[in-house]
């Protein structure tokens, strides 16, 4: 009798198509915040991993998965927004979050950001330099 493996095994006894992400990490720092569609202020924090599928969202005001938040990002000087779910809740300490519905151009220009930092090894970066009045 042949025994094959099962794509769906139980975590830790093998390889998983479905705990595979589905977009690369990479760690790094940048501001964010997250709101319920039902509350009228923000809950800020940094983000300690991104990905053009979602973030790890440090902060103290947690939220229960799963929760649906309109998030924010500052990459660099540019802001994107993101419709989001949290999936998964670490109490006073950070959530984890699923992008839902992001416009296109939000899309590139996190693509792209995520692009240079997985170059730069998460290390902290300002983009493509921008050169100012009378620099070469």
């Amino acid at each position: 009798m042949k025994l094959t493996s099962h794509m769906n095994s139980w975590p830790g006894t093998g390889t998983s198509k479905a705990r595979e992400r589905k977009y690369p990490r990479v760690k790094v720092s940048i501001p964010a915040e997250a709101r319920h569609v039902m509350e009228n202020y923000p809950r800020r924090g940094q983000t300690t991993n991104l990905s053009e599928g979602g973030c790890y969202l440090e902060m103290v005001q947690t939220l229960e998965p799963p929760t649906c938040v309109d998030v924010v990002l500052w990459l660099n000087d540019e802001k994107i927004q993101a419709r989001a779910e949290v999936v998964t809740r670490n109490a006073h300490l950070g959530n984890g979050i699923r992008f839902t519905r992001i416009s296109d151009a939000d899309k590139l220009k996190l693509r792209s950001f995520v692009e240079t930092a997985q170059k730069n090894h998460g290390l902290p970066f300002r983009g493509p330099a921008r050169l100012g009045p009378g620099a070469e």
